[in-house]
């Protein structure tokens, strides 16, 4: 995941109203010494300075003086333009860090060396100036980030009112009630149903499969897994802080093969230890395997067949869930190797010269950062699976035959509804989330683009002009279209935070609530910017009122209808150009809403805002189309705050409340810093 969440950092929203003064880069050097160090901004030099006290640790910046930010992870810096400020901070855990402020567009305004020894401190000396709009640690952006609000009288309370009414990103939609199905486990992660709806098989991201029934789940899981899971908490790779709770590791999906009540087969997705074949400092083995379920009721714990494996550099970006497709084949999803940007240990350089790495736009040398289709009914010579003969990549000497779709970073969510459409969400990680309508021999972007924009690894907040709109001529790419999303929403809007990670949903197909019926319904992990409260999002989108644009498999020179719309010899725009909200105004970048699905809010009953005071995990359906939140309230796979709801009529619905504390509120998402080694979903 979360994906559920944070390698990307969730970007300062700009500023409505501000005096633009020209960019600039600034190292300032660091007089490091035995007692200290100080860096004095040209402009702080002799005047008189308020002082701001921070500790620093990978965990976030402990707020320490004055007295109002003192006990806050990143608390928000209010500051008054022209005052002089000398900001200290002392390094916690002796890891790497600094302090950078930057403008609403990301631009460096001050910045400090790096300093990594503990217990010692460096001072930033600077004057405030109304650009200023956020500050965080280099390596560590996901986590050690916080706000600056800088006001010079009335102003500040102006900009707050026009905060509290500003226009939301999705306006608020249908109303959907929830009943409770079952509850007390950790962090449900998927969810299988029989054909006949009598039994539902949730993943629990600790290793239990538990079997739920109206009655609740059964005491003893279905499948118990745990013990053949890499430790959770535990980090290899050179991206997680090792002391995070976050994880995106675990079991993490289960589907029954299309012939379950006949064969007692099923399938699953899990984290296992590195083994022989996983290269030194790397992280786990991603697993998909085959059991069989017993006369009994349970899973054969014995009976496991491995299919898959997947050698993981990072702990992040694993996705999650597998689908059967009504054509009998089994789709796998699976993440970029984790990271971020696509360009850390474990990515291969690919077609574009433009961007460092990566996995996604490999389709050669590894099976990451693609969804991938196989035959689990018969064997191939060497494997124990067989590949579709009209598999995309089948008659190609250059690629690796399993893959389906590729281009993506961590796919976190697949479904078919009813006409057979494929959907698959796809994590963003500075700017925007993404769900695409996949097709095969579908190219959908990462890490050229992130949505419909273009993405640099070298400025991932700050996305270049141009890029390319198609892949390179030479095989097996030939030329193809890279496809643009049917889904896209940014991170902030108009200085709201709209989601962190997009979680895939399924398309309603219920009787229950007719408003829904034939609406894409998905999710975002939460929209709490500090990633700590369960506000998860629950939307819905619709395919435009003249239809919108079907997805289609591209013959060789044919262009998608979906691709983007560009001529295929001339590179696209970043898609960040102003919409005027105003006369003067910016808003944060341009989504293409007339280009997309129409998108709404789902308001939840019997809350106290409509708002839904669960983390979003992932999403479930029945054979009868209704709809399932798989949630916990902490975030983190600890606890039993774990539950498994269905969507319903708003009058049928149960009461839902915000936790009672706040054990699991450091809950650190994907996810999303840049170039750091922090956590990702």
């Amino acid at each position: 995941m979360s994906d559920t969440p944070t390698d990307r950092s969730t970007p300062v929203p700009k500023s409505t109203e501000r005096e633009r003064a020209p960019s600039r880069r600034r190292v300032l050097q660091a007089a490091i010494a035995a007692g200290g160090g100080t860096v004095l901004s040209d402009r702080a030099l002799a005047q008189e300075s308020e002082t701001i006290e921070l500790g620093g640790q990978t965990s976030g910046w402990e707020g320490v003086a004055p007295e109002d930010i003192a006990g806050e992870t990143n608390p928000t810096l209010e500051l008054e333009v022209g005052t002089t400020y000398e900001l200290t901070w002392e390094n916690l855990d002796g890891a790497a860090h600094n302090i950078v402020i930057v403008d609403s567009e990301g631009e460096d305004l001050e910045r400090t060396e790096l300093m990594s020894v503990q217990a010692e401190t460096q001072t930033l000396e600077f004057e405030a100036t109304s650009e200023m709009a956020e500050y965080y640690c280099e390596p560590h952006r996901a986590t050690m980030r916080g706000d600056i609000s800088v006001g010079d009288g009335g102003e500040a309370e102006e900009d707050e009112a026009d905060e509290t009414t500003a226009e939301p990103f999705f306006q608020p939609g249908t109303e959907i009630g929830f009943r409770t199905v079952a509850e007390g486990m950790t962090a449900p992660t998927d969810m299988a149903t029989t054909e006949a709806g009598d039994r539902y098989f949730v993943a629990d991201q600790t290793g239990e499969l538990w079997v739920v029934t109206d009655d609740g789940f059964q005491e003893e899981p279905f499948l118990d897994v745990s013990d053949r899971l890499v430790e959770l908490g535990t980090f290899e790779g050179d991206y997680a802080d090792p002391n995070q709770e976050y994880d995106e590791r675990g079991l993490l999906g289960v589907e029954l093969h299309p012939d379950f009540a006949e064969n007692d087969r099923f399938f699953v997705h899990y984290s296992a230890p590195p083994n022989d074949e996983t290269p030194d400092g790397w992280s786990h083995v991603e697993v998909v395997s085959e059991f069989q379920a017993a006369d009994e009721g349970t899973a054969d714990p014995d009976s496991e067949q491995l299919l898959m494996e997947f050698q993981k550099p990072q702990y992040n970006h694993d996705a999650g869930p597998m689908a059967f497709g009504p054509d009998g084949y089994l789709y796998v999803p699976m993440g970029d190797g984790g990271g971020a940007n696509d360009d850390m240990e474990g990515h291969v350089d690919d077609w574009y010269d433009g961007n460092a790495g990566g996995n996604g736009q490999d389709i050669s040398e590894n099976l990451l950062g693609s969804v991938l289709r196989v035959d689990v009914d018969e064997e191939g010579d060497d494997r124990p699976y067989a590949i579709p003969e009209d598999n995309p990549l089948v008659d190609s000497d250059e690629g690796l035959d399993e893959h389906y779709a590729w281009g993506l970073r961590n796919p976190f969510g697949i479904s078919f509804d009813s006409e057979g459409r494929l959907f698959v969400s796809d994590a963003g990680q500075n700017l925007f989330e993404e769900v695409n309508l996949v097709e095969a021999g579908g190219n959908y972007g990462w890490n050229i683009k992130e949505g419909t924009h273009c993405f640099s690894t070298d400025s991932p907040s700050q996305p270049p002009e141009d890029c390319p709109h198609s892949a390179t001529d030479e095989p097996p790419y030939d030329g193809q279209a890279l496809q643009d999303p049917i889904v896209e929403y940014p991170h902030v809007y108009r200085e709201q935070t709209v989601g962190i990670t997009v979680i895939g949903g399924h398309v309603y197909e219920a009787d229950g609530i007719e408003a829904l019926n034939g609406k894409y319904v998905f999710g975002d992990w939460t929209a709490d910017p500090a990633r700590q409260s369960p506000q998860g999002r629950l939307l819905a989108a619709s395919e435009p009122s003249d239809g919108g644009e079907e997805a289609t498999t591209p013959d060789d020179g044919d262009v998608p209808e979906n691709a983007t719309e560009d001529t295929q010899d001339e590179p696209i725009g970043d898609g960040n150009e102003t919409d005027s909200a105003g006369e003067g105004e910016q808003t944060e970048p341009v989504v293409p809403r007339d280009d997309l699905w129409d998108m709404e809010a789902l308001q939840v009953a019997r809350t106290e805002d409509g708002s839904f005071p669960y983390f979003v995990r992932q999403f479930g359906q029945d054979a009868d189309g209704n709809v399932y939140v798989l949630a916990n309230q902490v975030g983190v796979p600890t606890g039993d705050t774990g539950a498994v709801m269905e969507i319903v009529p708003p009058g049928e619905g149960d009461s839902l409340s915000s936790p009672d504390t706040d054990d699991g509120g450091a809950a650190m998402a994907d996810d999303q810093a840049d170039e750091n080694a922090s956590t990702d979903e």
